[in-house]
């Protein structure tokens, strides 16, 4: 089992004032994470060290999540992929991301309680997948 402080989490969204909540609500956290402004800065990211889990927002400007989702599974297909998007957007997010490309979905307005449980499973799941 891979030991949860080599876990990378990549956390992505266009807002700065999300990104600084995001680093504050997960600094306790025993994985390490990452933060990037944009799709384009994820990839630049995923390029420069491995990750495991990709989190991110589903409408940003240029490079959206869906889109975003599409290419880190083409080019790293072992990293888990999350997406934050509004309710009602999520079956038309789903569908145009692929379900089998998510491995879950969180909802806003966010629950932070729910938020941080999902994270959780999919750190879970890549310490049980990664040997």
């Amino acid at each position: 089992m891979k030991n949860i402080s080599e876990i990378q989490v990549l956390f992505v969204d266009d807002e700065s004032d999300t990104i600084n909540g995001l680093k504050r609500f997960f600094r306790r956290t025993s994985y390490r994470k990452s933060f990037a402004a944009s799709g384009a800065e994820a990839l630049q990211a995923l390029e420069k060290e491995p990750v495991d889990i990709l989190v991110t927002d589903a409408l940003m400007p240029q490079l959206n999540g869906p889109e975003l989702i599409g290419i880190v599974k083409g080019r790293f297909p072992g990293v888990l992929c999350l997406l934050i998007t509004g309710s009602n957007e999520i079956e038309q997010i789903v569908k145009s991301v692929g379900a089998g490309n998510l491995f879950g979905y969180i909802t806003k307005p966010i629950d932070p309680e729910a938020f941080r449980s999902t994270i959780d499973s999919a750190v879970d799941h890549c310490r049980a997948a990664r040997r």
